[in-house]
């Protein structure tokens, strides 16, 4: 058991980082885009969205559901919720106001759910 310590943290810190590249992209891109139109396109399309949300996805439920009753349900529902918002963002609301609201709560919900997963498993 104590062998997957340090694998498992290392996990929670790596989705905590690929959630914090998801924050900067979601609220840095726009002002980005403004200064920068000729890369507007490439950067902000829609298949980048779907393209972070295909890799968020699987990678998070895998280190959300691998051992998680040490830490109790309470990152498992965070992580839950967090995804969800960020799927609905990007399915449902792509390219209005909205999206980014849902995917930069999503993404907080799930980078919380992973340092709540850190935090305890370092405790």
């Amino acid at each position: 058991m104590a062998a997957s310590r340090p694998s498992q943290s290392w996990l929670d810190w790596a989705a905590v980082s690929a959630s914090g590249l998801c924050l900067i992209h979601c609220l840095a891109l726009p002002l980005l885009i403004a200064l920068l139109p000729s890369i507007g396109g490439a950067v902000a399309g829609s298949g980048t969205h779907w393209v972070l949300l295909a890799f968020a996805l699987p990678v998070s439920l895998w280190v959300l559901t691998r051992d998680p009753w040490p830490e109790g349900l309470v990152p498992l529902a965070l992580g839950a919720a967090g995804l969800s918002l960020m799927t609905l963002g990007v399915a449902f609301y792509e390219g209005l106001p909205a999206e980014r609201i849902l995917t930069v709560a999503g993404v907080s919900l799930v980078a919380a759910a992973h340092l709540v997963r850190w935090r305890r498993r370092r405790a």
